[in-house]
């Protein structure tokens, strides 16, 4: 499902992100993360955020979102095979990357970039439970998977899915 211009762009006017758990409390990944290779990447100018916006599925961006986000939700589902994401505004991207060490990662097989706080003013714009069974608690940091050899990779791609409906459904609404 390639991100539309709509999408991208609402991605960036909001800074949309995801956050696992019930409240805003702590940190996030930022979707906003489109540059760089590494666990650095690199720093992302309003020239770049407008032409992504303008064209999301440019080789200079895609198909690096897609694997951030595969990455992302692998990244997660290696901290708890099951719980709630949370899509969350304000989620800028300013921190390290994780790695997700599995051989189903993708791309350079990092994560996007955290945030390390959301503000007090982050809004949830969407809860989205996955997996089944127990839920990890809610922390407030992101920590790095240890082991991601033994994670579900179809809980890796529901989540992953479901964030990129869930996207689509935001922007469907907003637009109506």
């Amino acid at each position: 499902m390639p991100l539309t211009p709509a999408e991208a762009n609402f991605i960036a006017i909001h800074k949309l992100g995801c956050r696992y758990g019930h409240t805003i409390d702590g940190a996030a990944y930022g979707f906003l993360d489109i540059l760089g290779d590494g666990r650095d990447g690199g720093n992302v100018t309003p020239m770049d955020i407008f032409r992504w916006t303008v064209n999301p599925d440019q080789p200079a961006y895609e198909p690096r979102w897609h694997d951030r986000l595969w990455n992302t939700c692998g990244t997660i589902v290696g901290l708890s095979g099951a719980g709630n994401v949370m899509l969350v505004t304000l989620a800028s991207p300013t921190a390290e990357r994780y790695l997700f060490p599995s051989p189903a990662a993708r791309g350079d097989g990092y994560s996007f970039r955290k945030c390390n706080s959301l503000p007090p003013n982050a809004q949830i714009l969407a809860n989205i439970p996955y997996g089944a069974g127990h839920a990890a608690p809610e922390q407030a940091d992101i920590v790095a998977v240890a082991n991601g050899a033994d994670v579900d990779l179809k809980t890796v791609e529901q989540l992953y899915d479901s964030i990129l409906i869930g996207i689509k459904t935001l922007v469907k609404t907003a637009l109506a």
